[in-house]
This record gives C-alpha cells, sequence and structure tokens, in this order.
C-alpha cells in the first residue's frame, strides 16, 4: 500500500492503461497534438465550470496578471480578503489623471491637461461629465454584491473575484478612466 495525499491507494505492477494499450495511447496522445482542437472536444465543464465561463464570456477584460496575483495572495489570508473587498466598496470610482509633464499649474499655461493615466487619451468635459454621471451606479452595484454576498455568508475570497470580475465587466471608457486592470508598463 502506499499513501499519496492521504489516500490510501493499492500499489499496481503495471502501467494504468485504462483499457488502451500503449500503442492505442500513443495513437490518440499524437492526434491530440497535431489537431489541438481535439482537446477541447474531450473537455466536460461541471456546472460551476460553466458558470464561470459564461460570466467571465461578459466582461470587457479578463483578469490581469495583478489581479490573479491579488487573488492568489488573499486566497491564504481570510483577513486580507476581507479587506481588500471592503476596501473596493468604500472607495469611490475616480478618473486616474496622467500628472506627468505638468509644471506648475497645467501645461505651464495656466491650464490643468486632463489625460487619461492609462491610454493618456485628452479628455474633455463631456467625457468627465459622463464618467462621473456612470460611476456612482456602478459603485453602488459593486456595494451591492458586497452587501447581498458578505449576508449571505459568502466566503471573503468569493466576495472579492466577484467584485474584480463585476468591475471588468464594465465598459471599456470606465476602465480606461479609473486605470482599472491596467495591463501597459
Amino acid at each position: 500500500m502506499s499513501v499519496i495525499n492521504n489516500i490510501t491507494a493499492p500499489q499496481s505492477s503495471s502501467p494504468v492503461t485504462s483499457g488502451k494499450s500503449t500503442t492505442q495511447q500513443t495513437a490518440l496522445a499524437a492526434s491530440l497534438l497535431a489537431d489541438p482542437a481535439k482537446i477541447v472536444d474531450q473537455v466536460t465543464l461541471s456546472g460551476a465550470g460553466k458558470a464561470l465561463a459564461a460570466d467571465e464570456s461578459n466582461m470587457t477584460q479578463t483578469r490581469t496578471p495583478a489581479q490573479e496575483k491579488l487573488i492568489r495572495s488573499a486566497s491564504s489570508d481570510r483577513a486580507s480578503a476581507e479587506k481588500l473587498a471592503h476596501d473596493m466598496v468604500i472607495a469611490p470610482s475616480a478618473i486616474a489623471w496622467d500628472i506627468s509633464g505638468q509644471r506648475g499649474v497645467g501645461d505651464g499655461d495656466g491650464e490643468f491637461v486632463r489625460k487619461l493615466a492609462t491610454t493618456g487619451e485628452v479628455v474633455d468635459d463631456n467625457y468627465i461629465n459622463q464618467f462621473n454621471s456612470e460611476a456612482p451606479a456602478i459603485d453602488a452595484q459593486r456595494r451591492a454584491i458586497y452587501e447581498s454576498e458578505k449576508a449571505n455568508g459568502t466566503d471573503p475570497l468569493q466576495i472579492l473575484v466577484k467584485m474584480i470580475d463585476f468591475t471588468n465587466s464594465q465598459s471599456q471608457d470606465y476602465l480606461d478612466a479609473t486605470g482599472w486592470g491596467w495591463r501597459g508598463s
């Protein structure tokens, strides 16, 4: 007997072949490697996997490496996950400005150049007014997710993930304005 991950399993003197000969397994592996599309045909998703895939298809952007790292870090500490989720709720959405090259007041002529930190796009009053009219509703929806999930006893990490995914589903203008999930260098 051998113990692997606290599960006792009998030792076998022959390799596991799943009912197929080594030649059949080699041929199957070669055909899958030759046509990666066949691999997709071999996958079966659980109900939870299907729900996750459906949620991700509604996102404007997928999770960034930084967001994935944040989730991994929070997964080892429940209190950190709770604090991050809470802080996402209490921090209102705001435009992230690029202030590089600004000397004194604005562009040196006394006017602040309104340029997004993420894209460098110079924006006008209409853009700012549009953002200011949409952001409170997004903040309220994020708060509602937090409060309802917390009331349901959802694990703080899952609340954090839901809030990140919700924010990723917002318009590209919102993501650019807030600097959310910025992928630049």
